[in-house]
């Protein structure tokens, strides 16, 4: 799909979809046997730089380095900062519970909201700063259904990932009259470095390094193709296609997609049922997240009419601010 307009519905649920293919991660790491995070996210990481190279190569033929080109720097920022969000997250579960890390995520829009209002002067409506709240409230009860003991070395680390995902949601408004799925390919490039040398080197980060540790086996490497193909590549082409016509505030909003679905296809493949809680927060999110999207859909339905009547009566039909 080119850079063109597409109208905010589709925006929102593509963002959607992009979010429910991030979702589907937690499961199929469970469907791995005997191998550590970092070997998963070199070898998804590889998998995203091949699906990339074929399809951007197929679409764009002997133009991809003209449009890697066009993309220029803020591609490569935001390839880093989506990956560092990802990285920083992994790091925050060696020091604090998982649902607090998750519960650090719902900051995400409102870190959104002011990156995008300073960089991009993206106004928030009012319902926007409603539903976000009530989103971090539903992430609230999430966390108190599965809270633990966390340290604060964690939660700034999840805050950070958090910092880091926002950004990445503003690049690609930045960047939204360019190709910024080129991004997904600096991304896996970044990623693949960085595991690469904690698999070769003695970092402490994990144990027993050196080329033994890129051995995986096949059942192990079916699992990491899963994640990297369906999970990250559909998922950020997704995610970045509905970027154009959707807000980053409210792109930030509708990414809270995953923390809502990670624990049932969990449930679904390893049988882990999550607590009542989760459910329940889990609603409040997507009941947020439905609030703003009826609203938005709901104005820009109304600002087309007032435009193709303006149009009708031989008026210019101006853009809103």
């Amino acid at each position: 799909m080119s850079a063109r307009t597409i109208s905010y519905a589709a925006g929102v649920a593509f963002v959607a979809a992009g979010a429910a293919c991030w979702s589907l991660g937690g499961a199929l790491v469970r469907l791995t046997d005997g191998i550590d995070v970092w070997q998963i996210i070199f070898y998804r990481s590889v998998t995203v730089l091949i699906c990339m190279g074929l399809w951007l190569g197929f679409r764009f033929r002997g133009s991809l380095l003209r449009r890697m080109a066009e993309a220029g720097v803020n591609a490569v920022i935001a390839g880093v900062a989506i990956g560092t969000a990802g990285l920083t997250f992994v790091a925050s579960l060696f020091f604090t519970t998982v649902a607090e890390a998750i519960f650090m995520v719902g900051v995400a829009p409102f870190l959104s909201a002011l990156i995008g209002f300073w960089i991009l002067r993206e106004r928030i409506p009012p319902i926007t700063w409603v539903a976000m709240t009530v989103a971090l409230f539903g992430m609230a009860i999430i966390f108190y259904g599965n809270r633990g003991g966390g340290a604060v070395t964690g939660t700034l680390l999840a805050i950070y990932s958090a910092f880091c995902f926002s950004c990445y949601a503003v690049l690609l408004r930045w960047g939204q009259k360019t190709e910024m799925s080129v991004a997904l390919i600096w991304n896996a490039i970044y990623l693949i470095l960085v595991s690469a040398l904690v698999l070769m080197l003695p970092t402490g980060l994990r144990g027993d390094p050196g080329l033994p540790a890129f051995a995986i086996g096949w059942w192990n490497a079916a699992a990491v193709f899963l994640m990297g193909a369906v999970q990250l590549t559909l998922g950020l082409m997704l995610f970045t296609i509905g970027s154009r016509a959707v807000p980053a505030a409210q792109l930030s909003l509708i990414a809270l997609v995953e923390p809502v679905l990670s624990p049932l296809w969990a449930w679904f493949v390893s049988r882990e049922l999550p607590p009542i809680w989760t459910f329940i927060g889990g609603a409040v999110i997507v009941g947020a997240i439905a609030i703003q999207a009826l609203f938005s859909a709901s104005r820009e339905n109304r600002h087309e009419r007032r435009n193709a009547r303006l149009e009708r009566g031989g008026k210019p039909a101006f853009d809103r601010p």
